[in-house]
This record gives C-alpha cells, structure tokens and sequence, in this order.
C-alpha cells in the first residue's frame, strides 16, 4: 500500500511541475508578445519627446531674441 501512495505521490508532484513549467512558457510567450505590442507605442512616444523639446528650444530661442530686440529698440528711444 505504501508503493501505491508514493507513486501516487510522485505522479502528482511530477504533473505539477509539468503544470508550472507550461504556465510559464506560456506567460513568457504572452509577456514576448504585450512587449512586442508596446515597442511601436514607445517608439512613436520618444519621437514626440523630442518633438516638444524641439519646439520649447525654439520657443526659448525665439523669446530670447525678441527680449534682445525690446531692450535695443528701448535704449534707442531714450537716446
């Protein structure tokens, strides 16, 4: 009776291994596939990131010019 509790045992341990070595093959899979849906997404994200960045450093640049601009056209009206 004991050898049929042991093999009893050992199919249930050996089923369960098999069991959590699927699970994770297939979580792997759909974590392979989530990411592989993402990397567009991140890709078009980056662009904008410097697209915004691009903009505020001409918008930076831009005001900059024109505060040059107000303080000469200022100095020379008082002159």
């Amino acid at each position: 009776m004991a050898e049929v509790w042991l093999v009893i045992w050992v199919t249930l341990g050996l089923g369960s291994l098999i069991a959590l070595s699927l699970v994770g093959y297939r979580l792997k899979k759909a974590a392979e596939r989530v990411s592989r849906s993402i990397d567009p997404i991140d890709q078009k994200l980056k662009g904008l990131r410097l697209e915004v960045s691009a903009l505020k450093r001409s918008r930076l640049d831009r005001q900059r010019r024109l505060e040059a601009r107000d303080y000469s056209t200022t100095k020379k009206g008082k002159q």
